[in-house]
């Protein structure tokens, strides 16, 4: 149990369908640091406006320090640098 508050944020990103999403989250983790601390997957969707080898995702993050506030410029450093990676090792498209 943490005394400091959370800070959730969503990334939406297309992804090729072959890629697992449990690399993603072994990716996600590795690169998150020891304040995220849970790693949602919200929505799976495939439609018209998705590729049709590709997955659109929301995945949900959930950043908390036992020691500190952490400031909203630090968590979006972090996301930046998980975006940054996803883009690199896996090709993602971001979601706006």
């Amino acid at each position: 149990y943490s005394y400091y508050p959370k800070i959730v944020k969503d990334l939406s990103f297309i992804i090729k369908d072959e890629i697992p999403f449990e690399k993603i989250r072994e990716l996600i983790l590795e690169t998150g640091t020891e304040v995220l601390t849970d790693i949602e997957l919200l929505d799976e969707y495939k439609g018209k406006s998705i590729p049709l080898d590709s997955t659109s995702l929301c995945v949900q993050l959930t950043f908390q320090s036992k020691e500190k506030t952490l400031r909203t410029k630090e968590v979006e450093t972090i996301v930046n640098t998980i975006q940054s990676d996803l883009i690199k090792e896996f090709e993602i498209i971001q979601r706006i």
